[in-house]
C-alpha cells in the first residue's frame, strides 16, 4: 500500500516544514538551521528541500500540502521585522511611530510604506514575489493578506510542481492544538488541550476538549494579553521581543515578593478569566505606553516578577475554571506562551490538575507539525511524537567529510570511546555534542550540545565567558538520565519532562550534586529526563559520566554562539568550536576535536 505523504509549512515567526509519511512525522526542521538567521521569518524552501531530499520524495507525490496560518500580511514577512529590528525600531514600533498610532484610529499607512522601502528590510534574499505591494495595496492591511495568499500559493505550487488547488490553508490555533496532542502521551485518554500565543488567525488562546482522538473546541479567547504584556515588557527591559522572554523570565526569581506586589498593580486589572477564557478587564487601549508610564519608577528585576507572577495567576485561574466547567484534571499545553517553563510548573501544582504534559517548543515552529497531524486526521493512523530527533541528519554527510582537513588547527582524534569524554567533562572541560538527527525546535536535546560538569559552579562562567555570552542571572539546563531524576527533582506527581519544557524543584539533599545545572537564586530546574529508548548514544554517554562522578546528569546547553541558531552541520559545529572557548567537539560518538 502506497505511503499517505503530507507536507506542512509555516512561513511565519520561525519558518519550518514537517513531512508526514502514513500518520508518521519523518523530518520537521526550521528555516533558521540553513539560513542561519534565528527566527527567520518567511519561505522555508531549504526547509521543505531537506524534508524532501531526506526521504527521497518528489513534490508530485505529496498528496496533501498546506500552509499553516490563514491570515499573514505579506508586509511583515517581507520586512522580516523578528530579525532585521533594532530594539529602537521595536520602540517605535510599539510607540509612536506605528502601534500608538493604530489604537488612536489614525494612519499608519507612512510606516507601513516604510517597512517597504528601507534598505535594512530589503537586503535579504526573498523567495515570494513581492512586486504586488504597491503603495495602494500596502496601505490596505486586508488586500495585503488576500494577495499575499495568492502569492503563498503561486511560489509553493511552482516549488513542488503542483497545481495551486491542492494547497490548503489551516488555522493557526488548530494546528497549535494538533501538535500538543500528538506531541502528548495522552493517546485515548480524556484531556484538555490549551494554547495560549501572542496572536495567530484571530485568536490568541484556544481549549479544546479531547476523546478518543478526536479534538473539540470548547472555548476560545482574542482578548489574552498575556504574551503581549510579557512580550512589552521584554522591551521595556532593554530585551528583544519575541526572543529573549526567557531572560525575563529568568530574572523574575530574584525579585522580592513585596515589591513584585507593588509592580503587579499596575497590570492586575488587564485580565480576568470567565468561561474558560482569558478575557479583557480594565485594558487600555495604549497598552505599551500604559505600561511604559506605568512601570516607569519600578526596578528591572521587580518588573520580571511582575510579569511573571500576573502570568501564573491568569494560568492558573483559567485551569482551574476549565477544571471547574468540565471536570477533567488531564492537561496539554502549547503555543508560544506554553514556553514559559515556570508558568508550566505553577499549573502542575495545582490540586485541579492529575497530570499535565507540555510538548516541545511549542512556538509558531511546531505549526508544520501540527499541520500534519490536522490533514491526517480522518485517516486514523496519527502516531504520536516521542522523540524530537526529527532535524538535518549529519550521517548523511559524515562519510565525505575531511577530518584530516581539521589536524592543522586542531588535534583530531578517531574511534574515542564515551568513557574518555565523560572523563574530561568529569575533569572541567567544556565539550561540545553533534550526533545523528538535530533537534527539532528551540531545546537542545543532547545532539546539539554543549556540555559540563553540573557539580562545578564555574561550569556557569566558562560557559558564559568563553562561548555563549549569556547574561549572568541565566540558569543553564539539566540533562538528567530518566529513571534516575526522582533522586535529584521533586517530582510528586510524576511529571514527564523529555523535552525541557517544565520546571521542577531540586533536592535539598543534592542540590550541590547538579548545582551548575539549576537556577542560581530559586534552585528550580528545566530538566530533560534523558531515555535509554529514544537516545540510547546520549544515555550512554551520562551513564558513563555516572560511573565516574555517581552523578548521571549533564548540565546542557544548545551549541550555538551568542545570537545564532542551534548548529546543524558539521561545519557549522566546527566553526562554532573555532569561535569560541569550548575545549573539546566530540561529532557522533567517533571523532573527538580538540583545541591544542
Amino acid at each position: 500500500m502506497k505511503n499517505k505523504i503530507i507536507l506542512a509549512v509555516h512561513a511565519g515567526h520561525n519558518a519550518s516544514a514537517a513531512l508526514m509519511k502514513d500518520g508518521v512525522i519523518m523530518t520537521a526542521i526550521q528555516e533558521e538551521r540553513f539560513c542561519r538567521k534565528k527566527n527567520y521569518v518567511g519561505y522555508p524552501k531549504q526547509a521543505i528541500d531537506y524534508c524532501l531530499q531526506k526521504e527521497g520524495i518528489m513534490g508530485v507525490e505529496i498528496e496533501s500540502v498546506a500552509y499553516t496560518t490563514n491570515s499573514l500580511s505579506g508586509l511583515f514577512v517581507k520586512a522580516k521585522t523578528s530579525t532585521q529590528f533594532t530594539l529602537q525600531d521595536y520602540i517605535d514600533y510599539y510607540g509612536d511611530r506605528y502601534y500608538k498610532k493604530k489604537m488612536a484610529g489614525e494612519s499608519c499607512n507612512e510606516y507601513r510604506l516604510w517597512l517597504n522601502s528601507d534598505e535594512k528590510f530589503n537586503m535579504d534574499e526573498q523567495y515570494y514575489d513581492f512586486s504586488y505591494l504597491t503603495d495602494d495595496v500596502i496601505k490596505d492591511e486586508k488586500l495585503d493578506i488576500e494577495l499575499f495568499r495568492k502569492e503563498e500559493i503561486r511560489l509553493l505550487s511552482s516549488h513542488l510542481g503542483i497545481s495551486g488547488d491542492k494547497i490548503q490553508f489551516l488555522d493557526h490555533h488548530t494546528c497549535h492544538a494538533y501538535y500538543a496532542y500528538y506531541g502528548s502521551p495522552f493517546r485515548g485518554e480524556d484531556c484538555i488541550v490549551l494554547t495560549l500565543d501572542g496572536w495567530g488567525d484571530g485568536r490568541n488562546q484556544t481549549v479544546w476538549e479531547v476523546n478518543k482522538d478526536n479534538l473539540n473546541l470548547i472555548a476560545e479567547s482574542s482578548e489574552n494579553d498575556l504574551g503581549r504584556i510579557y512580550k512589552m515588557a521584554t522591551l521595556l527591559l532593554a530585551m528583544r521581543p519575541d526572543e529573549h522572554e526567557f531572560k525575563v523570565m529568568g530574572l523574575a526569581a530574584y525579585a522580592k515578593d513585596n515589591y513584585i506586589e507593588k509592580a503587579i498593580q499596575v497590570i492586575n486589572d488587564i485580565c480576568d478569566v470567565e468561561n474558560m477564557r482569558i478575557i479583557s478587564k480594565n485594558r487600555p487601549n495604549d497598552l505599551y505606553t500604559y505600561l511604559k508610564e506605568g512601570w516607569a519608577t519600578h526596578r528591572f528585576d521587580n518588573i520580571a516578577g511582575a510579569v511573571q507572577k500576573f502570568t501564573e495567576d491568569i494560568a492558573k485561574k483559567l485551569v482551574r475554571n476549565i477544571h471547574e466547567k468540565t471536570g477533567i484534571s488531564r492537561f496539554v499545553l502549547s503555543g508560544g506562551i506554553a514556553m514559559n517553563v515556570k508558568m508550566n510548573k505553577a499549573i502542575s501544582e495545582l490540586d485541579e490538575v492529575d497530570e499535565i504534559f507540555v510538548c516541545g517548543s511549542g512556538g509558531d515552529e511546531s505549526l508544520s507539525v501540527g499541520g500534519c497531524y490536522y490533514l491526517n486526521e480522518t485517516e486514523g493512523n496519527n502516531t504520536s511524537i516521542n522523540h524530537l530527533y526529527l532535524g538535518y541528519d549529519i550521517n548523511d554527510e559524515i562519510d565525505d567529510y575531511d577530518f584530516s582537513s581539521l589536524s592543522s588547527k586542531f588535534e583530531v582524534t578517531e574511534s574515542v570511546d564515551k568513557s574518555k569524554v565523560a572523563e574530561l567533562i568529569y575533569g572541567g572541560d567544556i565539550v561540545g555534542v553533534v550526533r545523528g538527527r538535530a533537534e527539532f525546535g528551540a531545546r537542545a536535546l543532547g545532539n546539539r550540545s554543549i556540555l559540563a560538569n553540573p557539580s562545578i559552579r564555574d561550569s556557569v562562567k566558562k560557559i558564559n565567558e568563553a562561548i555563549k555570552n549569556r547574561d549572568f542571572w541565566m540558569p543553564f539546563a539539566l540533562s538528567i538520565l530518566e529513571e534516575k531524576h526522582t533522586n535529584y527533582l521533586e517530582n510528586p506527581k510524576n511529571l514527564l519532562s523529555p523535552f525541557m519544557a517544565i520546571s521542577l524543584d531540586v533536592r535539598e539533599d543534592s542540590h550541590k550534586e547538579i548545582e551548575a545545572g539549576t537556577h542560581p537564586y530559586d534552585r528550580t530546574v528545566r530538566p530533560q529526563f534523558v531515555s535509554k529508548l529514544h537516545n540510547p548514544a546520549y544515555h550512554q554517554l551520562i551513564s558513563e559520566f555516572e560511573k565516574i562522578s555517581g552523578v548521571p546528569a549533564f548540565l546542557n546547553t544548545s551549541y550555538n554562539l551568542h545570537g545564532e541558531p542551534i548548529v546543524d552541520t558539521i561545519a557549522d559545529a566546527v566553526r562554532t568550536f573555532e569561535l569560541s572557548g569550548l575545549d573539546h567537539l566530540y561529532i557522533n560518538d567517533t571523532y573527538l576535536i580538540s583545541k591544542r
